[in-house]
């Protein structure tokens, strides 16, 4: 897999190859950039290239638990015991979404929280970051 990290909160024509990268060298590119978006550029990102990545960094396991939106458990390779990675939310498409902050229910939220998008909407989906 090769991956290439683009800013996203920013006008940059910089990528950055995720390939040698070490776990806390991705985080710090992270919480320098704030956001950015992940590319393979040999084929499509799948849903289990996505759990690979999580596991690859290490980061502490932090259970979904709560919130108020309905969500599925999407069982990945790199993690068969712990749920990593879940549907945003399977709320009717003519419901609204109110703008809101991911996981704020608990007291202490996760560092980092990951979005994958498998199939793009084919009219808005926007989230907002």
């Amino acid at each position: 897999m090769e991956l290439t990290a683009l800013p996203l909160l920013e006008k940059s024509d910089e990528t950055f190859q995720i390939k040698d990268m070490t776990p806390r060298v991705f985080c710090d590119l992270l919480d320098f950039r704030k956001a950015l978006v992940l590319k393979n550029n040999d084929a499509p990102f799948s849903v289990e290239d996505f759990g690979s990545l999580l596991m690859k960094l290490n980061l502490t396991y932090y259970p979904y638990i709560g919130g108020a939106a309905p969500r599925t458990n999407i069982p990945v390779q790199a993690s068969p015991n712990e749920c990593i990675v879940f549907t945003a939310n399977e709320s009717p498409p003519e419901e609204p979404i109110p703008f809101h902050h991911e996981i704020a229910q608990v007291a202490e939220p996760p560092t980092y929280v990951f979005f994958y998008c498998d199939i793009a909407a084919k009219k808005g989906g926007q989230t907002p970051i």
